[in-house]
């Protein structure tokens, strides 16, 4: 069965594999045991793209 989602908690409580999708491709693909529901959310968040976004502002907050 697939379940397309943007509701990590359901996907979450009845997936055991996940595919994240990024403007059409792969951006990631992890197994239930292999990824936690809080890194499994950043990673939808954006991961290192949100990170870096952040530190930009930061910067940008600052002057």
């Amino acid at each position: 069965m697939v379940l397309i989602t943007h509701n990590l908690h359901h996907a979450y409580l009845v997936g055991d594999r996940f595919v994240l999708l990024k403007r059409g491709s792969m951006a990631g693909s992890y197994t239930k045991d292999g990824i936690s529901l809080d890194e499994l959310t950043r990673q939808m968040a954006g991961g290192s793209e949100l990170e870096a976004l952040s530190h930009e502002l930061a910067r940008g907050a600052q002057g």
